[in-house]
């Protein structure tokens, strides 16, 4: 098989984003209002950690919305960028400020493919995104990632790609495919591999959006749930009601249960009305998310870690102010099995090949780092087997 050029996309919060301030105000007095030059906005632990720079960070990182129009855009004076578009950089290490590469996901696996010959900036991209968004708002993105296409085939004989992506990546990978046309992806796309795709979203944003979600920092979810509640990307990966019909409540409170065709009432009720509404706006981009991409294709995910499924907010006091009592099912940690597995609807619904590998007990962060998954990049890419550097 001959070598071929490999695009990454990465997952969700899994590349850098920058800010530039010039802000009429400030959140708290202490807070910088302008900045000379471009800011590290996410990762910065510190930022997350320090509870003086916690409301500066979630400020600048909150989305406003439009009501009328349901158009988004940050917080006035804040100016937001990705980047290394067509670089890997801002995907291998997201904080470099951390100690023994801590947040290096990426890190392996691009050293790995460069270890078995393929070239950073060549024929090896990256191509990270604004996150908070989903393609109905990041209209740019699109194009740019076909551009991106366009060039690295191009540049390789007009070769088609292998197009690499994890997590929400996912998602952005298959509403791009199936945005194209059908000669474009059989010109420039020889496989997708798709690693842990969220593809019918994921109960635990119900969490979010209602509680916040520390995801594991000793930080207050309160004080992040309105920057995470204005995140369009977390009403995009909200459960697909089609794919959880009949599986019971997934919120209950002491007033009522919630399924999956009940989450508009579920977020007016939880006071996420952001959400609500991007929901509402994002039925077009949601509709078809099992539908098959016309790309060959390599699924891969993992099941067997006890993932969150269906919460439980009876026993709260506090209402939604306090973190629900989980109830857990089969998929990776983050994103539940029966979403995960949507990719197997693929098989024999298009001429194109789809081969779905099921991995057990790997956690949704980890799998770009698992040796299995590492080793299938480098089989589709035609790449000898290579263990990476010491």
């Amino acid at each position: 098989m001959a070598r071929t050029a490999v695009v990454l996309v990465p997952g969700d919060a899994s590349n850098r984003l920058y800010a530039r301030l010039d802000k009429p105000r400030v959140v708290r007095p202490w807070c910088a209002r302008t900045s000379s030059t471009w800011l590290r906005l996410w990762l910065r632990l510190a930022s997350l950690l320090n509870p003086l720079e916690l409301p500066c960070w979630c400020d600048n990182m909150q989305l406003r919305l439009n009501a009328t129009t349901r158009a988004l855009r940050n917080a006035p004076g804040v100016r937001t960028r990705v980047f290394d578009f067509g670089g890997t950089s801002s995907m291998e290490l997201l904080d470099p400020s951390l100690p023994a590469r801590a947040t290096a996901v990426w890190a392996p696996m691009v050293a790995s493919l460069v270890h078995a010959g393929l070239e950073r900036n060549v024929s090896l991209r990256g191509a990270p995104y604004d996150f908070r968004l989903s393609p109905r708002t990041d209209t740019a993105y699109f194009d740019a990632l076909a551009r991106l296409i366009d060039a690295t085939s191009d540049a390789h004989g007009g070769q088609p790609v292998v197009l690499v992506s994890h997590s929400l990546g996912c998602l952005q990978v298959h509403a791009f495919l199936r945005a194209r046309s059908a000669e474009w992806r059989a010109r420039r796309v020889r496989t997708w591999v798709a690693i842990a795709g969220p593809y019918g979203g994921t109960t635990s944003l119900l969490r979010l959006h209602a509680s916040g979600d520390a995801q594991g920092l000793p930080v207050s979810s309160l004080a992040l749930r309105e920057q995470q509640r204005s995140y369009e990307s977390n009403a995009w990966m909200l459960p697909q009601p089609a794919l959880w019909a009949g599986a019971g409540a997934l919120a209950t409170t002491r007033a009522r249960a919630y399924t999956a065709d009940e989450l508009p009432a579920f977020l007016d009720d939880a006071r996420s009305r952001v959400g609500a509404s991007l929901l509402d706006a994002l039925g077009p981009l949601r509709a078809g998310f099992d539908a098959p991409p016309r790309v060959a294709v390599e699924c891969v995910f993992s099941t067997g870690v006890p993932t969150a499924e269906r919460f439980d907010w009876r026993a709260a006091a506090a209402g939604f102010d306090e973190q629900p009592v989980e109830l857990t099912g089969d998929g990776d940690g983050t994103v539940n099995a029966r979403s995960l597995s949507v990719c197997a609807r693929w098989v024999g619904a298009q001429a194109e090949a789809v081969r779905v590998r099921v991995l057990h007990g790997v956690r949704h962060r980890d799998m770009v780092m698992d040796q299995r998954v590492v080793q299938l990049v480098l089989t589709v890419a035609g790449l000898a087997p290579a263990p990476g550097p010491a």
